[in-house]
């Protein structure tokens, strides 16, 4: 089947068809599809495109290490193809380009940068980075397979070229549906890592007939002058007592793909801080999918965010916990549980004013059909910081409720009199002093953001949750009555 007929074929059945949702990608081909068209066309167009395509997920929504069925994914290329007035095969192709950036932006500048000194091995090595990735992968992970060669019998290019011809071949099991797209990508490498444009002549197209197993390329450089790029040199093994950690028996070259693997090994490793953040939120989205996993649909939006966050600042002694759970199918063992949770969150030990006194359980707050995890508000604390009067409430989000009326005029606010300053009442009538409504960051004990009591008649709750950190727990919403300042009616308004 040829990958038009793979195109025609997904876009033309059900999405219920068992068949379809038998292959399956994950979210990371959605999301850099969403960021690839709100960068370049802008967030309207994005919008045009999921209505056309029946998409539901919300912007952003899209989770990295979930599995979406191919189907859902060639609908939003399709649909992308017929909004923007270009081919599936330009759209994918621009897609190969684009993941590039989206992958290095997303913490692997570090280990595309060591997968090898020239174009052959990079293309090479492609299988042990997702050798090395899959481990800690969900369940059904199944990487395209690269292999590379020297094109020693090409000889129709100008003189120095012929000598560094490569061959690509390209296998996944999709057949030949995310060709152009891996066009895109490698013509996209070339140019980042190696600093050469090239010539991707193909030879051959998987399943196209009979016996025919993968896809082939011929790679050339646009400018024969630059040709030894695609392949480098091989280098002259050294004494045993030099590089014995390097040595390949009595051969009298050894490959950089070596070194090139031990120093990506490394980097991956060790990583960077967005590399080990990224890491991070990828094992709680795995262990919140993981059926088995104690925390499998345990968790609350907050509780999730809440737990990222942590995780992401504060390593557990002196390791990440994505060096304690590595998520290993068959090791339980290896699955964080609901005892090693922090404290805000462990159920032994949660507070009643964290999180709504709500502790994490397996299977308590499920997503709804839609894939959202459910969420309840996190309890606000009131308090007067004068009289020292204190009130915890609990608000609902919403759009369309303001701070007003959901805390300066909720009639339990009223009876606890939050806002009154007995001894300043008169100068407050007078307008000597106002009264603000200060978020208040209680880490670094000081206010993080300041409403005036005008202010929260035009925010809404809603609002208020998007500005606050979620580590915020409770949200501390500080009463206090400042003197106002007297401004000159001729002084400039900067």
């Amino acid at each position: 089947m040829t990958r038009e007929h793979q195109i025609l074929w997904i876009t033309g059945t059900p999405l219920i068809d068992a068949k379809v949702n038998g292959d399956k990608m994950f979210g990371w081909i959605n999301d850099c599809t969403e960021c690839l068209v709100v960068s370049k066309f802008g967030a309207r167009t994005w919008h045009e495109i999921k209505e056309k395509a029946n998409c539901d997920v919300e912007d952003g929504g899209f989770l990295r290490y979930k599995y979406y069925a191919d189907a859902v994914t060639v609908q939003l290329v399709v649909a992308a193809s017929e909004v923007l007035g270009i081919s599936v095969d330009d759209v994918l192709f621009a897609f190969g380009e684009y993941f590039v950036d989206y992958v290095k932006d997303n913490g692997y500048a570090n280990v595309l940068e060591c997968l090898g000194s020239n174009l052959r091995d990079w293309l090479a090595n492609l299988n042990s980075l997702h050798d090395h990735l899959q481990a800690s992968y969900p369940k059904g992970f199944v990487a395209p397979v690269f292999w590379s060669e020297d094109d020693e019998e090409f000889g129709s290019t100008p003189a120095g070229a012929a000598s560094h011809a490569i061959l690509v071949h390209y296998f996944s099991h999709r057949g030949s549906l995310l060709v152009p797209l891996v066009v895109g990508l490698i013509k996209k490498i070339a140019v980042v890592y190696f600093d050469i444009e090239i010539n991707m002549d193909q030879l051959q197209l998987q399943d196209e007939e009979d016996g025919i197993n993968n896809t082939t390329w011929r790679v050339t450089s646009v400018k024969p002058e630059e040709a030894q790029k695609l392949r480098g040199k091989k280098k002259k093994k050294k004494k045993a007592n030099e590089s014995s950690k390097f040595s390949r028996g009595d051969d009298e070259t050894v490959s950089t793909s070596t070194t090139t693997k031990t120093n990506y090994e490394k980097t991956f490793k060790e990583g960077k801080t967005q590399a080990a953040n990224l890491r991070v939120q990828e094992l709680v989205k795995r262990a919140f999918y993981k059926e088995g996993c104690e925390l499998f649909h345990g968790l609350t939006m907050e509780h999730y965010m809440y737990l990222v966050a942590k995780w992401m600042t504060d390593k557990i002694g002196n390791r990440w916990c994505f060096q304690i759970w590595t998520m290993q199918e068959d090791d339980p063992s290896s699955w964080p549980t609901l005892a090693d949770l922090p404290v805000k969150l462990n159920p032994a030990t949660i507070d009643s004013l964290h999180f709504g006194g709500k502790a994490p359980g397996t299977g308590r707050f499920p997503p709804d059909r839609s894939g959202r995890l459910q969420s309840f508000p996190p309890k606000i604390r009131l308090v007067n910081n004068t009289t020292k009067k204190a009130l915890d409430i609990v608000i609902k989000k919403s759009a369309d409720l303001t701070l007003e009326d959901s805390i300066l005029n909720a009639p339990v606010v009223q009876e606890a009199r939050l806002k009154e300053f007995p001894d300043l009442e008169d100068r407050i009538d007078r307008g000597e002093y106002e009264v603000q409504c200060v978020v208040w960051n209680v880490e670094k004990g000081n206010s993080y953001h300041t409403f005036a009591l005008g202010d929260m008649k035009a925010t809404s709750t809603l609002q208020l949750f998007e500005l606050v950190p979620v580590t915020f727990d409770p949200i501390i919403l500080s009463f206090q009555c400042v003197e106002t300042v007297a401004v000159d009616e001729d002084e400039e308004d900067i």
